[in-house]
């Protein structure tokens, strides 16, 4: 799959490039202010080379085999004003597949499968956008609410288990943080509900967030590092690719550190 930032990254690339080659290219043309050209002759086995300046018809200044490097550096000037050229066009066609939506295109010609094959197929590009569209509007079922259960809300409407996590939904939307409330996860010894899921848009991945509010009680702790040992059984292990959050009754959530640490999250997982 062609990500956005492939193809910004390959622009970046090859500007780069070409500055690099421009300047060199700049600095051989010293050697020759009046300008000319390289004339190669087949000469036997080999060439005779010949510095053929502008205007003029004829051969031009023989360079003598002592002189080979005046050859050389005509033949890489020649060469560098071609490859610059090269650059500039390829520089231009990813600008306007970055410009004009690539992602629309690919948008298009998938409509011309039949849709029982589209889901199927796996897309030559989706831009950031729209991948993270994808990615919020995907269905599952959750864990569900038994019958009597307290009701929080967070401000969109989501309904949530503790006052603790209203207050981390929260956050993360005030922060511009992707995020799915108690989405399956399949582990290898069983299917766990994180209470976060977040999206890593940058690598594409998603992270995990278990947020583990009553850690004073002994059976709760137990379970919560039980928990804890599962996931890192499955290789997704604190920092990588899961977040622990912890509160005691005597010890609450510290909001003014919560919104430190999104903030942080979030230059890792947004472009």
């Amino acid at each position: 799959m062609i990500k956005e930032k492939d193809i910004l990254n390959e622009i970046i690339f090859l500007e780069k490039s070409m500055e690099r080659i421009t300047a060199e290219m700049e600095m051989l043309k010293k050697e020759f202010p009046e300008g000319g050209r390289l004339r190669a002759v087949k000469h036997g086995k080999g060439y005779q080379f010949f510095l053929r300046r502008s205007g003029e018809r004829a051969n031009g200044e023989y360079i003598k085999k002592k002189d080979i490097r005046k050859a050389e550096m005509l033949a890489q000037i020649e060469y560098d004003e071609k490859l610059v050229a090269v650059l500039q066009q390829a520089i231009e066609a990813f600008s306007k597949c970055k410009d004009s939506g690539i992602d629309d295109f690919s948008e298009e010609v998938l409509q011309r499968v039949a849709p029982g094959k589209r889901r199927l197929v796996d897309t030559i590009f989706v831009s950031d956008q729209c991948y993270l569209k994808n990615w919020m509007a995907q269905e599952y079922t959750g864990m569900g609410f038994r019958e009597g259960s307290s009701e929080f809300y967070t401000r969109r409407g989501l309904r949530v288990r503790s006052k603790s996590e209203v207050i981390i939904a929260d956050m993360l939307d005030e922060l511009d943080v992707p995020f799915l409330f108690e989405k399956p996860l399949c582990l290898k010894n069983g299917t766990v509900y994180p209470d976060f899921t977040l999206l890593n848009l940058r690598e594409r991945k998603e992270l995990y967030w278990e947020h583990f509010g009553m850690m004073d009680d002994r059976e709760y702790r137990d379970d919560a590092l039980m928990k804890m040992r599962e996931y890192e059984a499955d290789g997704l292990f604190q920092y990588d690719s899961v977040i622990w959050t912890f509160e005691t009754g005597k010890k609450p959530l510290n909001t003014r550190e919560l919104r430190k640490m999104i903030k942080m999250l979030r230059v890792r997982l947004m472009p």
